[in-house]
């Protein structure tokens, strides 16, 4: 069985702000659209930004605007998407998790609650 790249962890994790680049996603998001507005303006995506999935993987696996090596992304709760919109969601943070992955510009680190961690596994299907 594949593990996933994500933490999962009990509480929210904490950080010096100073070093790290920390964004936490809000759990009462129910639309793609709202997500991806979102993400635009809590990750400075720049002013190019699509607002689709193809341009939240481009700039999820960028970065090049953001100065701290470590970013941290942060879901108390799965975004309250319908079940294929949020599987397209996962695999993009799966696959720029992996894609930073041994990276000297930046670390991109995605949290869920240990809550979440059944439910994504099976809409990753791992």
């Amino acid at each position: 069985m594949e593990n996933l790249p994500f933490k999962f962890m009990k509480n929210p994790p904490s950080y010096d702000a100073a070093s790290v680049f920390y964004v936490r996603v809000d759990p009462a998001i129910r639309l793609t659209s709202e997500l991806l507005k979102a993400l635009y303006y809590m990750l400075w995506f720049p002013g190019y930004f699509g607002f689709n999935w193809d341009a939240l993987h481009d700039c999820l696996t960028d970065f090049s605007w953001i100065e701290c090596h470590k970013i941290v992304l942060v879901h108390e709760a799965l975004p309250e998407l319908p079940r294929d919109e949020l599987k397209i969601y996962l695999e993009i943070l799966r696959d720029s998790v992996i894609d930073w992955n041994n990276n000297d510009l930046h670390d991109l680190e995605v949290v869920f609650s240990d809550l979440n961690r059944v439910d994504v596994e099976s809409i990753l299907k791992v």
